[in-house]
This record gives structure tokens, sequence and C-alpha cells, in this order.
């Protein structure tokens, strides 16, 4: 059934705190901020595209949801759709239910193919988890179930991209051949490292911006960030991080930058998602406390200028986000995601003793055949090819 009053979005909204009820590793969002992140009027992504949100119910009770969405790049864009927030039971027929009710919208809307899970899109949760179950999410991450990926089988989905999480520890031997890496910048000749100033909060938001579509607009996926959104984003992020977004400028000039974020989730955990309970804030108590708990970061994003890649500003962001986590105590950095192809990227991590700890999966399908077909072609992936043909 399509949501359509504040009733089922209630339920769809909660339909994850009840199936990861008794989940050990899931971390429940704070319910009053994913309401929020839901609210079209909060939220200028949603706001900007067509998005219809779809329940499944057995009797009285939710056992599954998924949302349908067309963003403000699309379908002008390859003529394409997403679909997310996508939660179920492990019950393949109502998997298959929410799939049809999805995709029929999406074809009434004359999408051709549709990729997911995008919660809503690359700028914010994608991917499904396919490996890395035994430990909690970092900050910003999605977790599901191991069950998840027949599901999307069943729903006609073929895997087309894998994104790696990478586990850095700052004192792993390897960074030793960086010796002097906190004075790294002042020496790589003119490359310096400063934090966003967010008292020019405007300023600094179009630098960002412009550095974010310079540095990866010839990514796989990549879609320009609106205004608003990225707007949206950078204040999330200062609350979040004050001094989390650095800027690495060469001469001067600014050539890429970095966003460095405390896994707030380890502070999260023992709020179960709410703040407050029976009318006392418990739950932000919990979470106040949580906050000296935090060992560990996560760099969500970093981009260099492809003219300067070669002057070492890549390695000045990397070293002074490791410098950044050992003045905090941090025993682990996160960094996530990485195309698995970016091999630009994911070499020097494993020169610095780096370890592939996660995967997530981006499936796609073709809205206007049931089976796989040429339609996506332009999402091929030959890595995956032998994935493909198992999970199909």
């Amino acid at each position: 059934m399509m949501v359509r009053s504040r009733a089922e979005m209630d339920d769809f909204i909660r339909l994850p705190y009840q199936l990861y009820r008794a989940h050990p590793h899931w971390v429940a969002p704070l319910e009053v901020e994913r309401r929020q992140f839901l609210n079209p009027r909060r939220n200028p992504y949603l706001r900007q595209s067509d998005v219809s949100y779809f329940l499944a119910r057995r009797g009285r009770a939710p056992v599954g949801r998924v949302a349908a969405i067309i963003g403000p790049d699309g379908p002008a864009r390859q003529r394409q759709g997403y679909v997310g927030f996508f939660e179920c039971t492990e019950d393949p027929a109502v998997a298959r239910a929410l799939w049809e009710q999805a995709v029929a919208w999406l074809r009434e809307r004359d999408v051709q193919t549709v990729m997911g899970p995008m919660n809503p899109n690359m700028h914010h949760e994608c991917g499904l988890l396919v490996d890395g179950f035994d430990d909690a999410p970092r900050i910003g991450m999605p977790y599901n179930p191991p069950y998840y990926p027949d599901l999307f089988a069943a729903g006609g989905f073929t895997p087309v991209k894998e994104l790696l999480s990478w586990r850095l520890s700052p004192t792993n031997p390897k960074l030793k051949r960086w010796a002097g890496y906190r004075d790294m910048p002042r020496r790589k000749g003119g490359l310096t490292v400063r934090a966003a100033n967010w008292r020019r909060f405007s300023s600094e938001s179009v630098l960002v911006r412009e550095l974010y579509h310079a540095c990866w607009q010839d990514n796989w996926g990549f879609a320009p960030v609106t205004d608003a959104e990225f707007t949206y984003l950078a204040r999330q992020i200062r609350l979040l991080a004050p001094t989390g977004v650095r800027i690495v400028e060469h001469a001067g000039t600014p050539v890429g930058f970095s966003i460095l974020l405390p896994d707030f989730n380890q502070a999260l955990a023992p709020a179960r998602g709410r703040l407050t309970r029976y009318g006392w804030p418990v739950g932000a108590w919990r979470v106040w406390q949580g906050r000296h708990a935090i060992t560990r970061g996560r760099v969500m994003a970093l981009g260099v200028r492809e003219d300067s890649r070669a002057q070492g500003a890549t390695l000045a962001l990397v070293t002074d986000a490791v410098a950044s986590a050992l003045t905090r105590g941090w025993n682990e950095l996160d960094v996530s995601w990485v195309l698995e192809d970016n091999q630009a990227a994911n070499k020097p991590l494993a020169a610095a003793g780096a370890t592939i700890h996660r995967r997530h999966r981006l499936y796609a399908r073709c809205v206007r055949h049931s089976e796989p077909c040429s339609c996506l072609a332009a999402h091929a992936h030959p890595a995956l090819e032998a994935t493909r043909a198992a999970d199909v």
C-alpha cells in the first residue's frame, strides 16, 4: 500500500525499530531526526524530488517498506530512478510485493532503470551491506541483515557496484614511513591544511561545494549537489564536527578537502533511538555520557583536484586526519565509502596499512523488463560479473 496518512508514515518510520529490536549491532537513529529527515519541508532533496513511500502489512502489523525516488537529476539523466529506505522481514513474497509497487510507480513516470538502495541518494546513506555484519555501522553508513541481498535478487536486481570501507589504525607501523606527518603539509612545498571557518558559513560552504564538484565530477555515479541540499548537509556537519571539514591549499589556493567525523554512533547506541522516555531525558543523558566513549572517526569524504594530486595534497589530507585521530585519542579511522575500482584511492590506503572491513553493494534493474537486459549496460561493472551470475 502507498503511504498516504500521518499514521501510515509513523509506521513507515518505526518499522526498523521493530525489525532490529533484538539485533546486537544495529544502531537506532534518533526517531526525531528520522522524522525531520523524511520531512520535505526540512530536507531540500526530498522537496525537490518526486518520492512515494510504500508499506507492506500482514494483518495490521507492518512487515516491510520501500521508497521510490526520482531525484532532481532524473529521470532526464539516463531516465533513472532509485529505491531506498528498504526494510523487510525475511520473506521474499513481501519483498516482491514491495518491488512490484515501487517499480510500477516508477514505470508510470517513464523511468527506464532503477538503482538502490539509496537513502535517498549517494550523498547520504547508500548501498546494501553484504560483508561485515559482525560490527556496528559507523556514522552515516547503513546496516542490514545478511538476508537482504536475497530479497533484492527476488526483485530482479543485479549487482553493479561495490563500495569499500577501509579501517586504518593511526598507530599502524606502516605509517612510520610517513615520519613527521604532523609537519608534512608545511614541508610539501607550499601546502597547508586548515579547518573550514564556519564564521564565514556561506562562503566556505560554496567553496567546499565547488571543490566537491571539481574533484568528483568524473567519478561513477556522480550527481551535482544543489545549493539548498549542500547547505543542509553543511549545517549537519558543522553541528556534528565543527572542525571536521579540512581544506588543503597550495600556495594559498584551495585544491582539496576532507570531512572527518567522530563516530557518534558509539554515543547514540545507548539511547536506542529516543531522547526522552516517560517524560524524562533518559536518552539525551545517555548520549551525553556516551560522547566520552567515542574511540574512532570516519573520513566520509576526501577529494583533491586532479591537477594537484601529484603535489602531495592527498597525502597532506590523509596525514592530517591521522594526526587529528591521535590528538583525540582515537584508535581507529574508518575511510568509507570508496568505489572498488577507484585505484587512485584504494592503493594508497592499502600501502598505509589499511584493511577492508566492510562492503556495501549497489543494485540495479530494468523497470521495463522483468529479466536483466541491455538497459543495465551503463551500470555494468566487470569485477562483479561472477557475483551477478550467482545472485540472480
